[in-house]
């Protein structure tokens, strides 16, 4: 199967998995911005030092690194779809319980368990999109998905703007949850397994040929159309 993908057409069923990865980055990019852009209102909510959400960003920087250090080995152990789509629940979940937090230490606690969902997606979406793409579209396909960072962090900065003057520091956080939760549910039924992985595993191979005729079908439909 992977072979198959590697040396064939960039096919549409390929393209959409790309996508779909993509669209992981954009969010992973977004949420990882939102305490920056929420930290003056928090300031003035809280009455406290700016310096004082220095642990909170520093506990997010951590939770990256080790989510980015254990994404790989997790998704060649239970399969890249299953550790991409954990990685957006994780963080969606820890943006959205950032809107409740009620201290800096709940803060930084909330920070903690999106930080490790916001490292643990990008290596695994990274690899998703690799795998996806024909060898001589690869590098294209990643940089397509890398540089969906700095507008994932764009369209924080033009969602903060909103939403901030508006509704305040929580209601941000709160769309900061519940649109990754959204995607979530979107991977969940359109997000295809990883043919290396199934090709690692004798007992899903079944699935890897389902996978590989709706790849063929869905370009002999495209060609049939033109």
């Amino acid at each position: 199967m992977a072979a198959s993908l590697d040396h064939g057409e960039w096919t549409g069923y390929q393209k959409r998995a790309v996508v779909l990865a993509a669209l992981v980055i954009i969010f992973d990019g977004f949420d990882n911005q939102l305490l920056g852009f929420a930290i003056p209102a928090i300031v003035k909510d809280w009455h406290v030092a700016r310096s004082a959400f220095a642990p909170s960003v520093a506990t997010g920087l951590v939770g990256m690194g080790l989510g980015a250090a254990f994404a790989g080995p997790l998704g060649d152990r239970i399969g890249r779809r299953v550790a991409l789509i954990g990685a957006v629940l994780a963080f969606a979940l820890g943006t959205l319980g950032t809107a409740f937090a009620q201290s800096l230490a709940s803060l930084a606690f909330f920070r903690l368990a999106a930080g490790l969902g916001l490292g643990g997606a990008f290596p695994n979406a990274t690899a998703f999109a690799a795998e996806f793409a024909p060898i001589r579209r690869r590098a294209m396909a990643v940089s397509m998905t890398i540089v969906c960072v700095p507008l994932g962090g764009m369209l924080a900065g033009l969602i903060a703007t909103r939403v901030l003057p508006a509704l305040g520091w929580r209601a941000l956080f709160v769309v900061g949850g519940v649109l990754p939760l959204i995607l979530a549910l979107l991977l969940l039924f359109a997000l295809p397994e990883s043919p290396r992985y199934l090709d690692r595993r004798a007992a899903r191979w079944p699935e890897s040929g389902r996978l590989l005729f709706g790849a063929n079908r869905l370009r002999d439909t495209l060609c049939i159309s033109f």
